[in-house]
């Protein structure tokens, strides 16, 4: 039996050629999938999601690192230019963090609907943000809060203003305001304090920025570019991958697995990537077995009908990254991806 290689962004998988369906099967297949696709027409729906959304599956896991490791892989390195006239160099991602200033007030679903969604459906129009990837968590507080990952540098500063601006729609913002101007400054030590410790001068400062604006422009938002595979590892180990079942799971934290809905979702142009370049094992044999000749750097998993290499690209020949690279574009060119 003719055996197939393909081709992800951080491993290839080899199988057996699968036996081409007939007319009637495509069509059904067809259909299926536009019932599917009606079903899933209203955007919010997005938002809801079923079972515990706390410990994601096996499946959703390898389609939330697919979509970062593909995002990584199609964002060429460029030269960005700050407000302030500073440049990054080789920026490829930024990782944003999405807080509340003040005590949650409504259901997380409600959070992600009217506030979560409004923030995705601004940045893609004035910034062209199209391919992103979005993971709710709760923090200690039980606050909601957002990690999103986006291919598009946008300042910081325009981020947290919009996401301060959609968040008092709903009175964030005010709450905030009015707690925070009745403290004095050694008050606002004890409370900074409370989370991590801060250096002093780092808390004053914070503390005549805030005064100065009234208390009106909370850091709700932290952003991190990533420059390198090693800055999105870190990422990804520190800020995707954490779950609740990792901490102590109370009776609130139990209750709100119900209510939580979806804890991780992307973009359309992410969920419609697909890897239809398939190459004949016989035509790659040099490059499978350069890949078994580092099991150092390549873990080779063997099934009953499948093979699977999974890599850190960044680490592998150059030769092995020029075929690696060739094949995902060619695959991104044929799902229509809009490179950034």
């Amino acid at each position: 039996m003719t055996s197939l290689l393909t081709v992800y962004p951080s491993r290839i998988t080899i199988t057996p050629e699968r036996k081409r369906n007939s007319i009637n099967d495509s069509l059904n297949v067809l259909i299926k999938q536009k019932n599917k696709a009606i079903k899933n027409t209203s955007y919010k729906l997005n938002f809801k999601a079923a079972k515990n959304p706390f410990k994601l599956s096996k499946t959703s896991k390898r389609k939330l690192f697919d979509s970062i490791n593909a995002m990584y892989v199609l964002s060429a390195p460029r030269k960005i230019t700050m407000q302030t006239g500073k440049c990054i160099y080789n920026y490829k991602m930024s990782f944003i963090t999405l807080t509340l200033p003040s005590k949650q007030q409504h259901n997380d679903t409600f959070i992600k609907s009217e506030c979560l969604n409004q923030f995705l459906v601004e940045i893609r129009k004035h910034y062209a943000v199209n391919n992103y990837v979005w993971k709710a968590e709760l923090q200690r507080n039980k606050n909601i809060h957002f990690h999103l990952i986006i291919d598009k540098y946008i300042d910081y500063q325009a981020l947290r203003r919009r996401w301060n601006r959609i968040l008092n729609k709903h009175n964030y913002v005010n709450v905030y305001k009015e707690k925070m101007s009745k403290l004095t400054f050694r008050q606002y030590v004890e409370l900074r304090r409370k989370s991590k410790k801060t250096d002093i001068r780092v808390i004053h400062k914070s503390f005549k920025a805030g005064k100065k604006s009234k208390w009106a422009n909370p850091n709700t938002v932290d952003v991190k570019s990533v420059y390198s595979k090693k800055d999105l590892a870190v990422y990804l180990s520190k800020y995707v991958t954490k779950q609740v079942s990792n901490q102590s799971e109370d009776a609130e934290t139990l209750k709100r697995e119900i209510s939580f809905g979806r804890s991780w979702s992307r973009s359309y142009s992410l969920a419609q990537l697909s890897y239809k370049n398939k190459l004949l094992l016989s035509e790659c044999l040099e490059l499978i077995n350069y890949l078994k000749s580092i099991p150092k750097l390549v873990k080779h998993v063997i099934g009953n009908w499948y093979e699977v290499f999974y890599f850190n690209i960044s680490c592998l020949s150059n030769e092995f990254k020029a075929f690696h690279n060739t094949i995902m574009l060619a695959n991104a060119s044929l799902s229509n991806y809009p490179f950034p």
